[in-house]
């Protein structure tokens, strides 16, 4: 696993993130946090926390959100059938 200083994130953080690769985050020689591409889980996860979000602020039902999350479901299979 690649290693980078606070200092490097700090200067050179497009360089950081343009590998696509989980790198450890050192301060002074210590690990303190991870860069980490996001995965496919990931990015469906964030994308349902914000459409939960969105159907909050509409005033959409439980019933009616997940009626349209089982629409985009069958788009998205008849999509990856093609």
């Amino acid at each position: 696993m690649k290693t980078v200083t606070v200092r490097d994130v700090r200067n050179k953080f497009d360089d950081v993130l343009k590998n696509k690769e989980e790198v450890v985050i050192l301060k002074r020689g210590v690990p303190v946090a991870v860069i980490k591409p996001f995965s496919k889980a990931d990015l469906i996860k964030y994308y349902l926390e914000k459409a939960q979000e969105a159907s909050k602020e509409s005033g959409l039902t439980e019933e009616e959100g997940l009626s349209l999350l089982d629409d985009i479901k069958k788009e998205l299979e008849n999509e990856n059938s093609h």
